[in-house]
């Protein structure tokens, strides 16, 4: 057994003096190729993390914490940037989602403001026109809304969504959410 360990520890030996006799001479070869990789890595996190809007999100998270600035304003208007964004393509799904994303906008707005029921057909029902100037048109943009999200096979043409999402602009911009 202890010849068998003497063994194992001379190969062990041999191997370590065979590694170290090929990187001695190349050290600093191998210290700025690994600085190298490093920086790119470190790069690489970098890009990828300004790239995803994580920190972004971590720091308009703290900033809502806080208190400082208009963050759920900003979120808002890049909500609805988005919704313009789906509505200039020539896709009906990508027009469906504008409708939804536009009532879920005008659902927070509602949050915000403080109607507090415990669902949106609550919320948009209690909107009244002294509150709201197009109040009426409100709550038939979200009937529509509710049967694009019930009906999978409900077809709105673009002209029809166009004029959906005008009524929730024309809220937004009542509510100061747009100029």
């Amino acid at each position: 057994m202890n010849e068998v360990l003497k063994t194992i520890i001379e190969i062990l030996l041999d191997i370590r003096e065979m590694v170290g006799g090929f990187i001695s001479p190349r050290l600093l070869i191998f210290q700025l190729l690994s600085l190298i990789i490093s920086g790119v890595f470190v790069w690489l996190i970098i890009y990828c993390t300004s790239r995803s809007g994580w920190l972004n999100k971590r720091v308009e998270d703290w900033m809502d914490y806080l208190g400082k600035g208009d963050v759920g304003k900003r979120r808002r208007l890049r909500a609805w940037n988005q919704i313009i964004k789906r509505m200039r393509t020539d896709d009906l799904s990508n027009w469906k989602m504008a409708i939804l994303e536009a009532d879920r906008l005008m659902d927070d707005l509602l949050k915000a403001a403080g109607y507090r029921f415990d669902t949106a057909d609550e919320r948009f029902k209690q909107i009244k026109p002294e509150e709201l100037s197009n109040a009426a048109q409100i709550q038939e943009a979200h009937r529509v809304r509710n049967r694009v999200a019930q009906e999978p096979d409900f077809i709105i043409n673009k002209e029809e969504a166009l004029g959906i999402l005008r009524v929730y602009k024309k809220s937004f911009q009542e509510f100061g959410l747009l100029d």
